[in-house]
């Protein structure tokens, strides 16, 4: 049995006894068009480009555009963890990277929201588990 699924304004015929992870192949062969809208100023350098030949086109242009946004782009999904996890990771982390840390670089470093890393550093701190990097600058 078929049956049409809707992405967006593309429509896909798949077979439904296929598991998800054919459905998902299918749609990474697909690619999608997109419609934006710019200034005429940022057209008009895009139109410059393509014509010194630095881009195939403006479609050419823009896909570069895009990986190259794409590729210095990070997703970051946060971690989810109890009070007790998060001591243990904390603590674990300032093992293996002795030194002066800054609350957010732990938090980033193992995906953990700034609340509860902030939260948690303060309870190592009054319980005398961590201790507080002095500060050699005398200003």
């Amino acid at each position: 049995m078929k049956m049409l699924i809707n992405h967006g304004t593309i429509w896909y015929q798949v077979r439904r006894d296929r598991n998800m992870a054919q459905k998902q192949k299918l749609l990474e062969r697909k690619t999608f068009q997109l419609a934006i809208r710019l200034s005429k100023a940022d057209y008009a350098k895009i139109q410059q480009l393509v014509e010194c030949g630095l881009y195939k086109s403006y479609a050419d242009f823009l896909r570069a555009a895009v990986h190259d946004k794409l590729s210095s782009m990070e997703l970051v999904s946060l971690t989810e963890v109890g009070p007790a996890e998060a001591e243990r990771m904390i603590e674990d982390y300032l093992v293996k990277h002795p030194g002066p840390a800054f609350a957010s670089e732990i938090a980033d470093a193992l995906g953990l929201e700034y609340k509860i890393t902030f939260k948690t550093i303060q309870k190592l701190l009054e319980e005398g588990r961590v201790k507080k990097a002095k500060n050699d600058n005398p200003h």
